[in-house]
């Protein structure tokens, strides 16, 4: 067992004599750098969910290079993978001058880190080949650079896109890790010893899975699993499972369905908490091994049963009794979402029912704005019901009126906002979807036929994700798709 571990440590870590964190705000130009170092070529890059990790052969030696994501929701997420660190890379764009306060800020916490006390820090001023940059004193005077004690540091001009700089500066940092680790009292934390985290995430491995994902499913289902072994790594195994062989909507049904049989006081959030969390790192991680075990290996934040979900909710909300019975969302900062989330403060406390909803009840709560939840079935039920009732010409404009009002009421959370473009997909998809078929009598008869409309992803099979996600026009009025057209309908005969 202990071979076939470290077998797949090997494939996803290496045998690394230096690690290394590649850190900075997004668009910083990190993932350029990371592939212009591993292919000494510049490689167009689309924003980074999660982190790339690579092995960068530099002067004989292995540098494992792990690039993490710089969006606003993924930083949070940094200091799990600080751990075991022997090298700090942190990425400036020489021409975001708006931002240089918020990269001295986001630098600073990661310096104030206790696992990364007195770790060499290089520093890559980027895109110096396009004019008009910041200059190198500049950054240091604004960045406060000479303030930095007690850790060596190096600020070096580069270019991703040529390569100018970045050999330099990998040099001065593979010196400066040398004559760290040399200097250090203590030899025990050699190169190929296995990190702290690594040995927790051995713990979990050795627990030895006799059986297929389909068979531990199905021994979920039927309650043939043992309620006095069913632990942390189980519920997660269970999400991963259903995710993988189900999709989401299935694994929420199954998973609340069923998780009382094995657990007494069974906490709804910390149950969908825990849903969302696997489901995002499934979606923004890479899994080498396409396995349990690799899923884990590459997430090391799920280990963390107790202070992530805190990260994301007070203590006193997590632990109430209405946490307890229904799904609470967070009151410290928005789950992580493949979908980003507009930036929200006085995130007030709201309760998301996981009831169905009669069809007048649900536009009376919804034109009255007194609707306490929101998901994105409740938006396709809405959209389907102002279609059906009213005829595309009338309902389109009903459906775009009141989701703006409805939206900006924020009777659920500020943290949702009326998005043009998207709006106008949904309609196309679900008109699109009444046409082809026979009308249906009511909502839940119309979405068994057409499930494909539950994958609330769908529109990145028309849209790159920079066209409709991270464009502020697109939020505003309709951008046409970059991918492919958007499906036109083929009957029209139902139309009022």
């Amino acid at each position: 067992m202990a071979s076939y571990i470290r077998t797949i440590l090997g494939k996803l870590f290496g045998q690394s004599e230096y690690r290394t964190l590649i850190m900075g705000l997004d668009s910083a130009g990190k993932t350029s750098i990371l592939y212009r170092l591993k292919l000494n070529e510049h490689v167009m890059t689309i924003p980074t969910i999660g982190f790339n990790v690579e092995s960068v052969i530099f002067n004989k030696a292995s540098m494992t290079m792990w690039d993490l994501g710089g969006r606003e929701k993924i930083r949070p997420l940094w200091r799990h993978y600080f751990h075991g660190t022997q090298g700090l890379i942190f990425v400036i764009d020489s021409h975001d001058v708006e931002r240089l306060n918020e990269s001295k800020d986001d630098m600073d916490r990661m310096l104030g880190e206790d696992e990364l006390r007195d770790i060499p820090l290089l520093i890559y001023l980027n895109k110096i080949d396009l004019p008009n940059g910041l200059k190198q004193e500049q950054v240091i005077k604004e960045m406060k650079l000479n303030d930095i004690k007690n850790r060596q540091w190096y600020l070096q001009s580069c270019s991703a896109d040529t390569g100018d700089g970045l050999h330099e500066g990998l040099d001065w940092l593979m010196r400066a890790m040398k004559s760290h680790l040399s200097s250090q009292s203590t030899t025990s934390t050699a190169v190929n010893n296995i990190s702290q985290v690594e040995n927790q995430l051995l713990q979990w491995l050795s627990q030895v899975d006799n059986d297929t994902n389909e068979e531990f499913v199905k021994k979920f289902v039927e309650h043939d699993l043992s309620s006095e072994t069913f632990d942390h790594r189980t519920l997660i195994r269970i999400i991963w499972c259903y995710l993988k062989i189900f999709g989401r909507k299935e694994t929420i049904k199954s998973v609340f369905d069923n998780m009382n049989f094995y657990l007494k006081n069974v906490s709804e959030t910390l149950i969908y908490f825990w849903i969302q969390i696997v489901h995002y790192a499934c979606e923004a991680t890479k899994n080498p091994t396409n396995d349990f075990s690799g899923f884990l290996l590459m997430n090391p934040q799920i280990l963390n049963e107790i202070d992530l979900p805190l990260t994301y909710y007070k203590k006193d909300t997590l632990f109430s009794n209405q946490a307890k019975t229904a799904v609470v969302l967070p009151d410290i900062k928005p789950l992580p979402s493949i979908i980003p989330s507009s930036k929200s403060t006085n995130n007030k406390i709201k309760t998301q029912s996981l009831r169905e909803f009669g069809d007048d009840e649900l536009l009376k709560e919804f034109e009255s704005c007194t609707l306490t939840c929101w998901s994105h079935k409740i938006h396709l039920h809405i959209t389907w019901l102002y279609l059906t009732r009213d005829g595309r010409r009338i309902g389109v404009n009903k459906i775009f009126d009141n989701m703006k009002i409805f939206l900006q009421s924020n009777q659920i959370s500020p943290m949702i906002k009326f998005h043009f473009t998207l709006t106008y997909f949904w309609i196309q998809m679900v008109d699109l979807s009444i046409a082809q078929n026979s009308k249906d009598p009511n909502f839940q008869e119309f979405i068994e036929k057409n499930p494909h409309l539950l994958n609330e992803d769908l529109f990145l099979d028309y849209y790159k994700k920079k066209t409709i996600l991270d464009n502020p026009t697109a939020q505003e009025q309709m951008v046409l798709p970059d991918i492919k057209p958007l499906p036109t309908l083929i009957t029209s005969n139902n139309k009022k």
